[in-house]
């Protein structure tokens, strides 16, 4: 009799156990640590995401999270870092997944919703990654001046550079000039034919414009450097650019096996607006903060982590 309610025991305690290892999965995920890396393309605001979302599943995970900040130079590297599992966290920008990645065009109804809904759905059947909330602001390419320049020829839109374009240079980011949303549809859309055009890195085009080797700029409408340069951007006002809403990206397998690492991702969703990136990214470029330094405080003046 003793030994039939020993036995009796141990199979409770064993079918005790698996229930709770199956509650375990099915309503927190797996346990298990993982090493996370979170990466960047090679320009400031990328930096500064990849440290906000890397210290923030450092505050709030038991994962061991490596931040890397750089050495990615397109969303094609970074997507198939994710794919190969090198990399597992990484930003990129609506507009981008959906024109350059999924090769997608831009309809006259489209919205930053659809946008974003278009690009999830794609990544997640042609790539098998997925979008996560978007943190809120919208990094498009502008076209930027010197101010006085500007004044000086009335520019105030893309339209009004067209009859001033051939006494002009125009710089950019090397990878922009072949983009899909890039420089030559660009061109071609507006009628601009530039005395030159000259590809650079975006640190030394921000030099450049300023300096009056260059005279008009493309960049991000977020960049820290135009208010700080005393330069302006100009009007897109036939609507070339789609939105380029800025948001995480992470396997579809990470998430359904680590559903936390989503979770705590999506506290930054609507976190950081237009006026904040520009911010953060002046902090770093002008006042030449670490950007280590930048996101911690950051994350702390939100609330998301504590002092």
């Amino acid at each position: 009799m003793k030994k039939i309610w020993l036995i009796s025991i141990s199979i409770f305690i064993v079918l005790l156990a698996a229930c709770s290892s199956n509650s375990s999965q099915t309503s927190g995920g797996s346990k298990e640590k993982l090493d996370l890396v979170v990466a960047s393309k090679n320009f400031t605001e990328q930096y500064l995401l990849a440290q906000i979302m890397g210290q923030l599943l450092q505050n709030k995970t038991d994962h061991n999270i490596t931040i890397k900040e750089g050495g990615f130079a397109t969303s094609a590297v970074l997507n198939q870092g994710l794919k190969d599992g090198d990399l597992q966290v990484v930003a990129d920008y609506t507009g981008t997944g959906y024109m350059n990645v999924l090769k997608n065009t831009l309809q006259p109804n489209d919205t930053p919703e659809s946008v974003y809904e278009k690009t999830k759905k794609g990544y997640e059947k042609e790539l098998g990654l997925t979008w996560l909330k978007p943190f809120g602001f919208n990094n498009t390419f502008t076209l930027v001046m010197k101010e006085d320049m500007a004044k000086k020829l009335n520019i105030k839109t893309y339209s009004d550079l067209v009859p001033h374009a051939d006494k002009l240079v125009i710089g950019m980011d090397p990878a922009f000039y072949d983009r899909v949303d890039g420089y030559k549809p660009l061109a071609k859309m507006y009628g601009f034919k530039f005395k030159d055009h000259k590809e650079m890195d975006m640190a030394l085009g921000f030099s450049a414009v300023a300096e009056g080797n260059i005279d008009v700029y493309i960049t991000y409408i977020t960049a820290g450097n135009i208010p700080a340069l005393h330069l302006v951007p100009l009007k897109d006002d036939k609507g070339y650019f789609p939105p380029y809403f800025a948001a995480p990206i992470v396997s579809k397998d990470l998430v359904k096996k680590h559903p936390e690492i989503a979770d705590v991702l999506n506290q930054l969703s609507g976190k950081l607006d237009d006026k904040t990136m520009a911010e953060l990214n002046a902090k770093v470029d002008e006042d030449k903060k670490n950007t280590t330094d930048v996101a911690k405080e950051f994350l702390e003046k939100t609330g998301l982590i504590n002092k």
